[in-house]
């Protein structure tokens, strides 16, 4: 059994998800599979797993009847609870168990001893406190967003809305000095603070979606024109994104000020995949 912590830090409140993988090395088929967790709280989300099925999210513990699982096999399904919760079996650090003798917890020894617990899985990092990460596992594709409160301390927010096809999946952002992307002559002249943005861990997707970056405009050339953004991909290399938005916006940016004021710039891209982003010039 593999747990996978999706994504494995996630921010106060949100919701947490995993990808729950049982294999069979064989050499025997295993008659009867089931997957219950060891936390009494109720799933807020259960995928439909590769074989067999789940009972809904919302109805109780997690419990999966996978039916008959052949040598050389595995079977994989994914759930995500609605927040930490207090208590010896918090969600955030479930303790999952396949077994063969239904859907009930316990502790082995029974039922030829099918009794398995993933050894390598690790609590799920919770972010309290810290205005620089946003997200976790979206339950119903909301927008996340940074802290907004742009100082000398905080240069950047980061605003990130899924698209639709990304309502129950992993949605984080994170900006501040801590976060950093190898971008040499394109970000010579960069401005405010990286932005990581992770949209169904690394998925490309048919449609474009919005993400936008805040930043002072003291903070900023007084030519608003001159702005690009540098989007580095996960596989390092680096798009430049432009301004001049068709109806469609793809792989561009729209660069204005948020209110009359003309205190604060909003730079917003449109982008189909993870990366990094900042603003930069020629």
């Amino acid at each position: 059994m593999s747990v996978k912590n999706l994504p494995p830090k996630v921010a106060s409140g949100n919701a947490m998800g995993y990808q729950v993988t049982i294999s069979n090395a064989g050499p025997s088929n295993i008659s009867q599979l089931y997957l219950v967790t060891q936390t009494s709280s109720s799933p807020a989300y259960v995928s439909t797993p590769s074989q067999g099925s789940c009972q809904a999210a919302g109805s109780g513990p997690l419990g999966c009847t996978f039916g008959a699982l052949g040598a050389k096999k595995s079977v994989t399904v994914t759930v995500a609870y609605a927040g930490p919760v207090s208590g010896t079996y918090d969600p955030g650090d479930p303790v999952f168990q396949g077994n063969s003798n239904g859907l009930t917890f316990s502790d082995g020894g029974s039922s030829h001893g099918d009794t398995l617990t993933d050894p390598n899985e690790r609590p799920t990092t919770i972010a309290v406190g810290n205005g620089n990460f946003a997200g976790g596992f979206s339950l119903d594709g909301a927008q996340i967003n940074t802290d907004q409160t742009l100082s000398d301390s905080n240069k950047q927010a980061t605003i990130v809305k899924p698209p639709a096809a990304a309502a129950d999946a992993v949605v984080t952002a994170e900006d501040g000095p801590l976060v950093s992307f190898t971008c040499k002559s394109v970000c010579s002249k960069a401005y405010g603070e990286w932005s990581a943005i992770n949209v169904n861990n690394g998925q490309v997707f048919g449609s474009f979606f919005s993400v936008t970056v805040l930043i002072r405009a003291t903070d900023l050339p007084n030519n608003l024109g001159q702005l690009q953004l540098a989007h580095v991909l996960d596989n390092g290399s680096v798009q430049v994104l432009k301004q001049g938005c068709g109806a469609t916006p793809q792989n561009c940016i729209q660069v204005g000020y948020t209110d009359s004021t003309q205190k604060v710039v909003q730079v917003v891209a449109w982008i189909n995949q993870n990366g990094g982003v900042r603003v930069t010039r020629p």
